[in-house]
């Protein structure tokens, strides 16, 4: 099964999404509540992959930044060294574009598309987005199957403090796809 063989759109008003399931209550109740919201608000837009009239997975992404606030000096050095920026003692802030959520209906759970969703969401934020940012940021959940899915996927860890806690923070740096 391939992402290809589904249609690609960003949400609209009459997109019915009822029977959406990623077996997450958060990740369906942002779809079902509060993607069509946020959308019309500017915070986030939502994207979908479907087959005919039902969602088979979606994205959502906003703009962010990692800035420096908050961080030890020596995370955001780390930072710096690691993607290699220039000018490094005068950047307090890396333009990021944000995956708010993101979920795969259930019918479609273990056929791949976790892997081809996040590589089309780093292909098109960098080549058909064209935002100026950047990193892919995201809070991953810190439960194993996400956290491999995502390490899989080339996303790193920024910090070690947030090893006990409900999310873990990752990034992904989209120069690595030119």
């Amino acid at each position: 099964m391939d992402l290809s063989d589904f249609s690609f759109s960003l949400l609209k008003d009459e997109d019915i999404l009822d029977d959406f399931d990623c077996e997450d209550i958060e990740i369906n109740e942002f779809l079902l509540e509060d993607s069509k919201k946020f959308q019309s608000e500017k915070i986030t837009n939502t994207y979908l992959f479907k087959e005919k009239n039902k969602v088979v997975a979606f994205f959502s992404i906003s703009n962010d930044c990692l800035n420096d606030l908050g961080y030890q000096n020596s995370i955001w050095n780390k930072l710096h060294r690691k993607i290699k920026l220039p000018n490094q003692k005068r950047i307090k802030q890396y333009p990021a574009v944000k995956i708010a959520r993101l979920g795969i209906d259930k019918n479609y759970k273990g056929k791949g598309l976790s892997h081809q969703l996040l590589d089309f969401i780093k292909g098109w934020t960098f080549i058909e987005h064209k935002p100026a940012c950047r990193l892919l940021i995201l809070d991953a959940y810190n439960r194993p199957i996400q956290l491999n899915t995502y390490q899989k996927n080339d996303f790193t860890f920024l910090l070690d403090s947030d090893k006990n806690k409900k999310h873990r923070f990752m990034y992904f740096d989209l120069m690595r796809l030119e």
